[in-house]
């Protein structure tokens, strides 16, 4: 099926939707990151009955969650970002959602590391899919200084899908196996493609593709340009940095509580989720509200940053209570925290990426920084504490996972080196 309209200078010189259109596309768009993010968190729930039946290792289960989820980002991204960029956004979606229930569905199938990994990489389409036709859209939809605030509110709605995952997830597990509860989540994901494919109006461009630059007549042309534009480079970076602490949790906290906590399994999704989903929520809600003001009272699109770079750093004192705190009260009050301050750069970095870049070349350039957030917080970090925690098994048996976990004290910080770096760089308007 052709995904590209045959004549886009047609429908994209309309003027943004009213405020009732814009308002369901976006109900539509959180709910399709709800699932994507619900159904990335199932793995994190049942790392411990997944590893001991399949016989894995930490390292194993690393890769799986992290490194195989993206994996696919490096095969097939870019591609689906050129789609987004020149195609029908709403079919483009239908489909990613399509495919990711079925490979979440497929999950409950698997007999070993690999075809685990096979299923956790196709899962990667959501990711792939999602973001940059949310961004898209969100920046036609909602053009100005207010698409910071609702890209923060989108990207919160992550935190949703995180708490609805862990929670129904610990209790379909442990009433009916984890073979089951992938299965239950991966039909449900269905419903919301007929939605989608049925109610969901076509939203039109701002910009005519008559008038793309030149450069964007190839994808190569395109790519060099969004890396051309003045610290972007290390917006993403930072982008990346930001999210490490935040990835590596949904994978390892849940294992992390059942280890050194003795939490039971029922009982761990709703014991993480709300904490973390509300501090998150929170938290990204708050900071897309501080920046878009920021942004307004400077005329200065880079002054969101500011929020960010200051909030990020404050995270560090609540990620290592979460780690070293005897009390799971105050574990569980240091989630809440900690996810509120590194949830601050989610909508400003993003917001901030798609308004240096033409119409043209949103979906790539949020792609690009989807890409750097993967790698740096999905599939190194995760991967990292994997290899770490069976390397110190022997020394610390069941607590090594946390010191594991502690090397991503450094990241916060990081990031907010990286931000600040990159408001420097990026031109004033």
């Amino acid at each position: 099926m052709n995904v590209t309209n045959a004549h886009p200078a047609s429908t994209d010189i309309a003027p943004p939707r009213s405020g009732l259109v814009a308002a369901y596309a976006l109900t539509l768009l959180l709910l399709a990151n709800i699932f994507n993010y619900a159904d990335r968190a199932l793995l994190g729930i049942v790392v411990e009955p997944i590893r001991k039946e399949l016989l894995l290792s930490d390292t194993q289960i690393s890769i799986v969650s992290g490194f195989a989820f993206s994996l696919f980002f490096l095969i097939a991204a870019i591609a689906i970002a050129r789609l987004v960029d020149r195609g029908n956004r709403r079919l483009i979606l239908a489909v990613g959602v399509a495919l990711w229930s079925c490979a979440t569905a497929a999950t409950g199938f698997a007999q070993g590391f690999w075809t685990l990994a096979l299923c956790r990489m196709l899962v990667g389409v959501g990711e792939a899919v999602v973001f940059p036709v949310a961004l898209s859209l969100l920046a036609d939809l909602y053009p100005g200084p207010r698409l910071t605030r609702q890209v923060s509110i989108f990207q919160a709605s992550s935190g949703i899908g995180i708490m609805v995952g862990s929670v129904l997830a610990g209790i379909l597990a442990a009433a009916h196996g984890w073979r089951t509860m992938f299965g239950i989540f991966g039909v449900a994901g269905l419903a919301l493609v007929l939605l989608i494919a049925l109610t969901m109006r076509p939203t039109p461009r701002i910009a005519s593709a008559d008038a793309a630059p030149a450069q964007d007549r190839n994808l190569i042309g395109a790519l060099r340009a969004i890396l051309q534009v003045p610290g972007l480079g290390w917006l993403a970076l930072g982008y990346g940095a930001s999210n490490m602490a935040l990835a590596c949790l949904p994978v390892w906290s849940p294992a992390f509580l059942l280890r050194s906590h003795g939490v039971q399994l029922a009982e761990v999704g709703a014991l993480v989720g709300p904490p973390a989903v509300l501090g998150g929520i929170a938290g990204g809600i708050l900071s897309g509200i501080l920046a878009t003001r920021l942004i307004k009272r400077s005329g200065n699109r880079r002054a969101g940053l500011i929020v960010p770079i200051i909030a990020l750093p404050l995270a560090i004192p609540a990620y290592a209570t979460f780690l070293f705190a005897p009390s799971l009260q105050t574990v569980v009050l240091a989630i809440a925290v900690m996810n509120f301050l590194l949830s601050s750069g989610l909508g400003p970095c993003v917001a901030l990426a798609v308004s240096l870049v033409p119409a043209t070349r949103r979906g790539i350039t949020s792609t690009l920084m989807l890409i750097v957030q993967n790698l740096l917080a999905f599939a190194i970090g995760p991967l990292l504490i994997g290899v770490v925690s069976d390397a110190l098994h022997p020394v610390y048996g069941e607590d090594a996972l946390r010191y594991a976990l502690a090397t991503m004290l450094a990241a916060p910080l990081a990031a907010s080196l990286l931000l600040w770096t990159a408001r420097r760089r990026i031109s004033a308007g």
